[in-house]
């Protein structure tokens, strides 16, 4: 049948693949999306198949909260902070805020290293003036000379051991140590103002002075004993007119 002489269109099997009733050029395709709603729109506000996530970096910038590669998130500590109180990472412990202090010196042991000290100076000097004192026949002028020598070695050793060596023979055999006000072995001026006291028995050979010499050193010895068990750091007020010097057990 014709229309309007012409004939009705014809439906070209290569428009539909060979297969009939497949809808001609021109026609409207289906909606697919309808068919399989997990292709093309977003359902419930998740994302369209293929699309990123969230937090995925889009066209080379990275979303707000979205972590970089290489660097750490955010409230995360920094690449080579310390991890858990660590100096550098974890495994590491931190710096402890003792390190190089040591335990406070207690009196009983520092008198015992001085006792001991006095020894080591005290027997040496005592047998060498009586055999100069019995060589000169008892000269006055000899049993002097030998006291300002004592006395004089005894300053010399105390200052030279703690200023050179960081401690004296006894305070090395009862495992104490002198500590300059800055750490480390003190100068030779703190160790020298620590034990000017001692400097005292230079004098105890002089007629009535060496008697007021002798009072004032003891008095040294106990103020020493009381400000060193009252101090909360077990300094003596030697060690605070040394600037601050310290006696560490180690």
């Amino acid at each position: 049948m014709t229309t309007g002489g012409y004939p009705p269109p014809q439906q070209d099997p290569r428009a539909t693949g060979g297969h009939p009733g497949a809808p001609s050029y021109g026609a409207t395709p289906p909606d697919y999306t309808q068919q399989f709603p997990q292709y093309g729109a977003p359902q419930n506000g998740g994302p369209q198949y293929g699309a990123p996530q969230y937090g995925t970096p889009q066209n080379g910038t990275p979303q707000f909260g979205a972590p970089q590669f290489g660097a750490p998130q955010y409230g995360a500590p920094p690449y080579g902070a310390p991890q858990d109180g660590g100096f550098g990472g974890p495994g590491f412990p931190g710096p402890d805020p003792n390190f190089g202090a040591g335990t406070r010196g207690e009196l009983l042991p520092r008198l015992g290293a001085r006792i001991i000290d006095g020894l080591i100076v005290g027997i040496p000097m005592g047998i060498l003036s009586a055999i100069m004192i019995l060589a000169s026949g008892g000269s006055g002028f000899v049993d002097f000379f030998m006291t300002v020598v004592s006395g004089v070695v005894a300053f010399g050793y105390w200052t030279y051991m703690e200023s050179a060596r960081g401690a004296t023979i006894g305070k090395k055999l009862l495992g104490l140590s002198v500590a300059g006000p800055a750490g480390g072995n003190p100068t030779l001026e703190q160790a020298a103002k620590r034990n000017a006291f001692v400097a005292l028995q230079i004098l105890t050979g002089v007629p009535l002075l060496g008697f007021l010499a002798g009072l004032l050193s003891l008095a040294a010895y106990i103020g020493i004993a009381v400000t060193i068990e009252q101090d909360g750091n077990k300094q003596g007020f030697h060690d605070k007119f040394a600037g601050g010097t310290r006696v560490r057990k180690s």
